[in-house]
């Protein structure tokens, strides 16, 4: 009987000893998958920044500066006719794919595809207002902005696709190919062909060029997809993505509110002269969200299939790291921009530097936000980001209207930076006061 004991025990020992060392193995292909990854995706956004870099002053020497802020206007509106064509159901087919159920993409793009349509039909009805306006260039851009809409804005899935399936390289491409479509629109340029104005003919062509390759590439991953055998999802299962992907939907629509609202009021209210040196700082502000985007899509898949109870130290150790990084790489930015601004720009873009260091304000103090979301989705916990976004997006509407009238564009920055740092107050006391069982999901 003893004999037995100790054999037991021996083999207990032997078989938690592989265990360890293939755990160990494991994490150290992961964690090496993760620098390679993220490697690779760091070198896609230096281009697209370098990229940037060229194309920005390009746009600024060659379009007046009343044109670009057109631009500005136009884009304002963007993010919220995204939520008439459920853009949460991106984030909702990432996460099904990250698990492994890859038809959610799919099924997600025919959804979107079609409701794009309503969002189409809004941007139409906006142009022939600005018609009305008797603003013949605005009313343009609108027009262009509807009639593409349905494959430009409403085929974006693809990246979260190839970033679930870590398919990094192909990811790669993207970014390079999708910073490549905003070059389009200088050719027709460069042989003097003008319709109507030259922000007009500039964004027709990088219109066209994007929904080209947003359209042949979500198809060719569909067709993937198809070939590949992956099982459809039952009636139950696409109920709940789609039932998933309106609650991010939602979720996003008060993040819209939150974050875009201050750029809809100074589009809608101030000189485009003004939306002008708005846009560029927001130019640079998402330069700074393409760099968290780069670390959450190759951490993403890594953090929602581990064990919970790991997890969330996971996370939090790696948040903090993370958002250090982060508030150096800002203040970096702001002295570089101190510097490439007045030597890239026109002289009469000087302006727009007091709103990009706002901006890089609100992006580091927002980051612990960005964080918390990532574990809040994981865990698919729609009501801890209700929450979340809610209370930013309460401060980043009423703040605004309440300073504007007193403060000008000062004002609205302020109510977005005390909006961005309400998002990453709540969040990590959301994420500190979950209670997590050292059991998986």
């Amino acid at each position: 009987m003893m004999k037995d004991f100790y054999r037991r025990l021996g083999e207990t020992s032997v078989h938690n000893f592989k265990t360890r060392i293939s755990s160990a193995l494991h994490f150290q292909y992961r964690n090496k998958n993760f620098w390679k990854n993220a490697g690779l995706l760091l070198l896609a956004n230096v281009i697209v920044t370098i990229l940037a870099l060229i194309r920005t002053p390009l746009i600024t020497w060659i379009i007046p500066k009343e044109e670009y802020g057109m631009l500005g206007v136009v884009s304002a509106w963007i993010p919220f006719l995204q939520l008439i064509s459920f853009s949460g159901m991106d984030g909702a087919a990432y996460h099904y794919v990250a698990k492994g159920r890859s038809w959610a993409f799919v099924t997600n793009l025919f959804y979107r595809l079609r409701w794009s349509i309503l969002s189409s039909v809004v941007l139409l009805v906006i142009a022939l207002y600005w018609m009305y306006q008797n603003q013949i260039g605005l009313a343009a851009l609108f027009f262009i902005a509807g009639i593409t809409y349905p494959f430009t804005v409403g085929m974006t899935a693809s990246a979260g696709m190839l970033a679930a399936q870590e398919r990094f390289k192909g990811l790669f491409w993207y970014r390079i190919l999708e910073s490549l479509t905003d070059f389009i629109g200088f050719i027709p340029l460069i042989f003097s062909i003008i319709i109507i104005s030259k922000v007009n003919t500039f964004y027709a062509g990088n219109q066209l060029a994007t929904l080209i390759m947003q359209a042949g590439l979500s198809f060719w991953l569909a067709y993937q997809v198809k070939n590949s055998g992956a099982k459809t999802l039952n009636d139950k299962e696409r109920h709940e993505f789609i039932h998933y992907g309106q609650h991010l939907t939602a979720i996003s629509a008060i993040a819209v509110l939150g974050t875009r609202f201050d750029a809809l009021l100074v589009g809608s209210f101030f000189p485009v002269t003004v939306m002008a040196d708005y846009t560029i700082a927001l130019l640079i502000f998402e330069q700074c969200k393409r760099l968290w985007v780069i670390y959450s899509s190759t951490r993403y898949p890594f953090f929602v299939n581990l064990p919970v109870f790991i997890r969330k130290r996971k996370i939090i150790i790696e948040g903090l790291l993370v958002w250090l990084l982060f508030i150096g790489g800002a203040v970096l930015l702001a002295i570089a921009s101190q510097i490439l601004i007045p030597l890239l720009l026109p002289k009469n873009y000087s302006t727009s530097l007091p709103y990009i260091r706002w901006f890089l304000g609100v992006f580091a103090i927002s980051v612990p936000g960005f964080m918390a979301e990532i574990f809040l989705r994981t865990h698919q916990d729609q009501k801890g980001q209700y929450l979340m976004r809610t209370v930013a997006a309460v401060a980043g509407v009423l703040l605004p209207l309440l300073l504007v009238s007193s403060f000008g564009v000062p004002g609205v920055l302020f109510g977005r930076f005390v909006a961005a740092a309400l998002l990453s107050i709540a969040g990590v006391l959301l994420i500190l006061s979950r209670k997590i069982e050292a059991v998986d999901d």
